[in-house]
């Protein structure tokens, strides 16, 4: 193995930039992913990438597995769409593993590792 590797990835130690509790969907910068342990601000935690997840959805979104889904950056839940307006940075953080039904709160997406 090259002597400069340094892990797989799936798992990266971040440094909370608000207070971060297991299982929360977490966006910093361009990295996204589900947070393995808790942290206060200033705290190292263990952010998972990739997978499929159960996540927090916008009880309107409906959708067919394999459509794109979408983090406006801000919102605590996910989108189906990018929202429309340049001025807002949408980013898409993956795909639905299954169908999300509307009205539901929640949905199994597939998060992309990487983009």
């Amino acid at each position: 193995m090259a002597k400069n590797f340094v892990s797989q990835g799936q798992n990266l130690t971040l440094v909370a930039a608000a207070a971060v509790s297991s299982g929360d969907f977490v966006v910093k910068g361009d990295t996204f992913g589900v947070a393995l342990t808790d942290a206060v601000i200033g705290e190292e935690f263990t952010l998972a990438t990739g997978r499929v997840w159960d996540l927090p959805k916008d009880s309107a979104l409906a959708g067919t597995e394999g459509d794109g889904v979408y983090h406006d950056g801000t919102a605590l839940t996910l989108d189906a769409d990018d929202g429309g307006d340049p001025a807002v940075p949408y980013l898409k953080v993956g795909v639905l593993a299954a169908d999300a039904v509307d009205g539901n709160t929640s949905c199994k997406v597939r998060l992309n590792s990487s983009f």
